[in-house]
């Protein structure tokens, strides 16, 4: 049986699954089916019977909205498919606002995991994710696992690693994914990546991931790592991504991309079990494991990007390059 040879754009439009706005028909479709998550503007907005008061951060579906025990902190607006966290009663602090919210999340998502209403949830990640969009700024914290649960923007750093040969070729750093991932288990990989907290710069993000992933030097890669790029999508999540219970959650996704020259002989190790192994590849032969579609959904659309940044892919050999430029830097909207 032959292997299925995908375009670069074919690679990001796996990723990047939401329609775009004048895709009118078919993101009409799609979107009409989802809840709006609200949260208040801003916390100046005092008239909470304002609509234009709120801004939509995330996007949950009717499923979910179904079966989650809403608290009181919450109010459930059928008739125009919101979701909102309405002024509270009483709030004091320069950011009480943003703690009142932060709080009721919290609540709510362990009385989900209380009850086993939502099964993602079983998959629980703490780590602490921001809830980017908001006017004023103020922090609003979300658990990791409920990211997706409420269809939130989240940011993530991947680094791109490689080394010179003799000869100054450039070699690529691969890792394979361990079997026992919950997500995309045994694909391939970006050299380094993970998921920046709310208690954490970019830069720290990607020195603890590049120390826990791979083994190296915390230091070495905070002096040495090249910012250069970032990739934006909007996925809408299948299987792929942790199983049955996962299928149609929105994630739209920022991904902050760093270069990383190593020495020849400074070789990645995996050491936190999410690695297998890493491979130690040429341009063509990841290029073509990139056409296999070999390579998880997002690290594929991050090795695209190096691909076109080092000149490899470019605007004489891709008749999709202007297109395939433009949609893996999507602007995320709500």
């Amino acid at each position: 049986m032959s292997t299925q040879i995908k375009t670069y754009l074919e690679l990001v439009k796996e990723c990047d699954t939401l329609p775009y706005p004048d895709e009118v028909e078919e993101y009409t479709r799609l979107t009409s089916e989802y809840y709006h998550f609200r949260l208040k503007r801003s916390w100046g907005h005092a008239d909470e019977d304002v609509r234009s008061s709120y801004t939509t951060v995330g996007y949950i579906l009717p499923s979910v909205v179904a079966s989650m025990p809403w608290t009181d902190k919450f109010h459930v607006d059928h008739s125009v498919q919101t979701v909102s966290i309405p002024w509270p009663t009483a709030t004091t602090g320069d950011n009480a606002h943003g703690d009142y919210e932060t709080l009721a999340i919290a609540e709510q998502l362990e009385l989900a995991r209380e009850k086993d209403s939502i099964p993602i949830l079983r998959k629980w990640r703490a780590e602490p994710y921001r809830i980017l969009g908001l006017e004023d700024r103020r922090e609003v914290r979300i658990a990791r696992a409920g990211s997706a649960v409420f269809g939130v923007h989240t940011m993530g750093v991947h680094v791109l690693g490689f080394c010179r040969d003799n000869d100054g070729g450039m070699k690529l750093w691969i890792p394979r994914r361990s079997p026992t991932k919950q997500t995309f288990p045994g694909m391939l990989d970006n050299t380094v990546g993970g998921g920046l907290t709310a208690d954490e710069d970019v830069v720290g993000c990607l020195a603890r991931e590049a120390q826990e992933e791979a083994s190296l030097p915390e230091a070495w890669v905070r002096e040495h790592a090249k910012p250069v790029s970032t990739i934006s999508y909007f996925s809408i999540r299948d299987e792929r991504a942790g199983g049955p219970e996962e299928v149609g959650l929105l994630q739209p996704a920022t991904q902050v991309l760093y270069d990383l020259e190593l020495p020849a002989d400074m070789v990645p190790q995996p050491l936190d079990g999410e690695v297998a192994e890493f491979l130690l590849w040429t341009p063509e032969k990841t290029i073509q494991a990139l056409h296999e579609g070999q390579f998880k959904l997002n690290s594929a659309v991050a090795w695209i990007d190096f691909f076109i940044r080092h000149g490899y892919i470019n605007a004489q050999n891709e008749p999709d390059y202007l297109e395939l430029v433009a949609r893996i830097h999507r602007r995320i909207w709500f």
